[in-house]
């Protein structure tokens, strides 16, 4: 402070303050000396002058004192302040710690989420080097290739360092592991057949054996760490023989190495066999040609300084140099383009993937909500704030007038933001234990806080992001005050003020009516999925697959002994049924067509019973019989495959429809014609198919179909079970149901639904939550005027409709902003799915009425509450 302060009252007020702000107050100020130190002396009128300032706030007076001597003790007084305001405004800080734990818990769990699903792939070495080659065919994508298409790449591309293949054997991804040794014998899935040269493009995490020579040998098995677990425990099991069972037969393989599943991969391995073996090896040897059977997913790994748009720009040239010829016969013609491999997990969703993959559309729905939430948390504490401000303008008045600058009333308030969201982090951590589970069980993951690297660094820059996203406007708003009007107590709310904490609501708001549109559009999507008409029975249909070579052997045996089962009423043989993968297919033409005419139609092998055990409606002709010698050059087709052939349901029967196979046009007979049925899931159009009974067409496994009378399926279970140890001893019993298999497409929107919901119901507490603070906060600052009102004779409904409308009028605002974007956003979702609802003009109105009725629930408590206040009470300071 300055030296001499001076005598006069005034003088000394102004030389105490660092800016002159009582030119305004000083008549007011004077009168007041006047009258209460008339006959004072000079001393006791500067006495009284400290007095007047020590009067508005003495816990401040103490902080600045405390100020003075360093930065320690103020941000030691900002600390402690801002705990005396949060424990002095209990229901006020409960709100905000609440909102912001909820927000901050649901950002942290997608936050964990989708960190675990961007980490896929990411942990190869060179792995920004490896690319995998895909195909594109009339506007259709294809991620696997021809066989030779690997050698061809090696030997004539210099920029390419390494090729490897992946087989996914169609049928053959499950196989029959049995260790003689230990007299054990398990089903195992995700079994892919490799070249030797797979661990130099992957580098896997080897427990046992070597990575470098793992698949050098003929009929070498590398297996995962869990799958060595079920048969050697902890043991070295490298040397050791484990038969593979097939349905075309059993072979011993030697295991070579064990990998530890420790890291995220579009490759969801267990199994790893050597392409070079005495199963599907010969018949890999013979895939000589280039346009077809591309089952054998390439990838290649570039040199280092090589760059991936050159290479790709030369692969369609290449191919129609090597099978241009065959191309040609075929009648199509076939572009190759590049998937990096960090990429294929969240963008690659094309025909015949390794395994099921993620999608980077959910991603950014799920992010998106996450920051949503995490807004609409804070949005709360600003608005609070804001509303409060008349609470805390003497404060900021006094502040300033005692010397305060803006930036330490900045830095006050962004104090106390910190402190809640430090406490709601305390809160965060606590819902994060609780709701994990949950949200494993969810997701079907195994997410920890302690599993994700950084996860503290994370979690700390969540708070002080919310922290600061809180409380940067209040803190700004507030150190705005003027000091005269707010000494005066004649603070009144800005039109600004009021108009942005009425836009924050309305953000809130849409959000949520954004997020319960979405929720009831996928829900009615789903219910449409599930009850859609899919021309086929679904219902009490067991699937039993036939996986071993025991137990192809034995079908004719197993059907006749299961259709002897009262409770049986028909069963058939299939080498797919609806809702499976399918991937055989011929291109076909009509008669008095040419090959240019081709259409691809896709073809399942079928058994005799297959159309009536599916309940598929026959519209022409007949069904087929593995018995009749002419059927086996017989089909039927559905009504997409009679009219790519250029036919007609009449007319179709007895009518041929031909293909080329090695150089030669071969023939197929039309024999029946059925309805078009739904043999894929609906997010694709029903394509042409034709069923036949020809063993030219069936795969290694088939499934057997039993359509059954009862719903004791526990019982069938039992029955179906001995049915089948007894004929097939050496093959463990498996079994599914039709109607969980089809549904098992949509397990990924199924997921996204019940995230959704919660995070639905997460919006809309926070918003009301904050509506709530709201709306008391309202009420106290309108309790005389309810009083008045009161006394001239307004009901009490009067009163709350009086409260409860500007409110509303806020919740209406939001439902005509929410609407547009939940409709565009919904209908980019819907387009997903080939077939799908249309969205109706009530969905709107039901979720317009549902934010209204959630609006009103939420303030007609508050308005109530102060609508039934004695006028006698709330005029009493009057």
């Amino acid at each position: 402070m300055k030296n001499n302060p001076p005598k006069r009252p005034l003088q000394f007020l102004r030389w105490f303050c660092r800016e002159d702000y009582l030119d305004e107050i000083e008549g007011d100020l004077t009168e007041v000396f006047i009258k209460e130190s008339e006959h004072s002396s000079r001393k006791a009128k500067m006495k009284f002058a400290w007095r007047v300032i020590k009067y508005f706030r003495p816990e401040f007076m103490k902080s600045f004192k405390n100020s003075q001597p360093n930065a320690y003790g103020m941000y030691k007084s900002y600390l402690k302040i801002g705990w005396r305001n949060l424990w002095s405004n209990r229901s006020f800080s409960f709100i905000n710690i609440s909102g912001l734990a909820l927000g901050m818990t649901a950002c942290a769990l997608i936050m964990l989420y989708v960190l675990d699903e961007m980490s896929y792939d990411k942990h190869y070495a060179n792995g920004e080097r490896v690319f995998r080659i895909a195909s594109e065919v009339k506007g259709e994508k294809w991620v696997a290739a021809p066989a030779p298409l690997a050698y061809g790449l090696i030997t004539e591309f210099p920029e390419v360092e390494q090729v490897t293949r992946l087989l996914r054997f169609p049928g053959a991804e499950t196989m029959l592991l049995h260790a003689a040794q230990q007299q054990k014998q398990f089903f195992e899935t995700n079994a892919y057949y490799v070249d030797s040269t797979f661990f130099q493009l992957f580098n896997y995490d080897f427990k046992f054996g070597d990575i470098r020579t793992a698949l050098n040998e003929p009929n070498s098995l590398v297996i995962s760490e869990e799958v060595a677990t079920k048969f050697f425990g902890n043991e070295n099991p490298v040397n050791n023989v484990l038969q593979v069972g097939l349905s075309f037969g059993d072979f011993n393989y030697t295991i070579k190495g064990v990998f530890r599943n420790n890291a995220k991969s579009h490759i969801p391995a267990q199994l790893l066999l050597s392409m070079n073996n005495g199963d599907v090896g010969g018949w890999v040897k013979g895939q000589t040609r280039w346009a077809s059977n591309s089952i054998f997913h390439t990838y290649v790994k570039l040199k280092e300084g090589s760059q991936p748009e050159p290479f790709e720009s030369k692969l369609t040239e290449f191919l129609k140099l090597k099978g241009g010829d065959e191309f040609k016969e075929a009648g199509f013609t076939k572009q190759l383009f590049i998937q990096p491999l960090e990429d294929i997990y969240l963008h690659s969703d094309y025909g015949y993937e390794v395994a099921s993959n993620g999608n980077i559309k959910y991603l950014y729905i799920f992010t998106s909500t996450a920051a949503f939430l995490l807004l609409i948390a804070c949005i709360n504490f600003m608005n609070l704030s804001t509303a409060r401000s008349e609470k805390r303008a003497r404060e900021v008045g006094l502040r300033k007038v005692v010397g305060a600058g803006k930036g330490m009333l900045v830095g006050q308030f962004l104090t106390e933001s910190l402190i809640i969201s430090g406490l709601a982090l305390v809160f965060t951590l606590l819902l994060l234990q609780l709701t994990l589970p949950l949200f494993n069980q969810l997701t079907q993951k195994d997410l920890a806080l302690l599993n994700v690297p950084n996860v503290a660094a994370g979690l700390i820059t969540l708070t002080l992001l919310t922290g600061l996203i809180s409380g940067l406007y209040p803190a700004f708003y507030l150190s705005s005050f003027k000091p005269v009007a707010t000494l005066k107590g004649k603070l009144l709310n800005t039109f600004s003020a009021v108009a942005i904490r009425k836009g924050l609501v309305i953000f809130q708001f849409t959000i949520s009516i954004v997020l319960i549109l979405g929720t009831i559009i996928i829900t009615q999507q789903m219910t449409f999925l599930s009850n859609r008409n899919l021309g086929f029975d679904r219902n009490q249909k067991f699937i039993l697959p036939i996986q071993t070579n025991e137990a192809q052997k034995n079908t004719i045996e197993l059907t006749n002994e299961l259709s002897n089962n009262v409770h049986v009423s028909s069963l058939a043989i299939g080498g797919a049924y609806p809702g499976i993968e399918s991937i055989t297919s011929m291109l076909f033409y009509g008669e008095g067509k040419t090959i240019k005419d081709k259409g691809e139609i896709q073809t399942i092998y079928t058994a005799s019973g297959y159309i009536k055990t599916l309940g598929i409606e026959l519209l022409n002709g007949r069904e087929l019989s593995e018995d009749a010698p002419a059927d086996q050059g017989a089909m039927v087709v559905n009504e997409s495959a009679v009219r790519q052939l250029g036919y007609t349901i009449d007319n179709a029967i007895g009518q041929k429809a031909y293909f080329e196979f090695n150089n030669e046009t071969k023939s197929m007979t039309i024999v029946g014609v059925v309805k078009d049925y739904h043999f894929q899931s609906l997010q694709q159009k029903i394509k042409p198919l034709a069923l036949t009974v020809s063993p030219f067409f069936s795969g290694p496994t088939s499934y057997l179909i039993v359509n059954v009378t009862s719903t004791d399926y526990h019982q069938l279970i039992e029955q179906f079970q001995n049915a089948w140890n007894k004929i097939n001893p050496n093959s463990p019993f498996n079994y599914s149901f039709l109607d969980q298999d089809f549904q098992r497409n949509y397990l990924k929107e199924e997921r996204t639904l019940q995230l959704i919901q919660y995070f639905t119901i997460i919006a809309i507490v926070i918003a009301c939550m904050g509506l709530f603070g709201l709306a008391t906060f309202t009420a106290e600052q309108r309790i005389k005027e309810m009083g008045v009102r009161k006394v001239l004779g307004a009901s009490v409904t009067q009163l709350v409709k009086l409260m409860s409308k500007d409110f509303l009028k806020l919740v209406g605002i939001s439902i005509a902003l929410s609407s547009p974007i939940a409709y565009y956003a919904m209908d980019i979702w819907l387009q997903d799915f080939a077939y799908h609802i249309d969205i109706q003009w009530w969905v709107f109105a039901l979720a317009g009425t549902s934010a209204v009725a959630i609006a009103m629930a939420t303030v007609s408590y508050q308005a109530i509450k102060a609508a039934l206040v004695n006028p006698v009470n709330s005029l009493r300071s009057e």
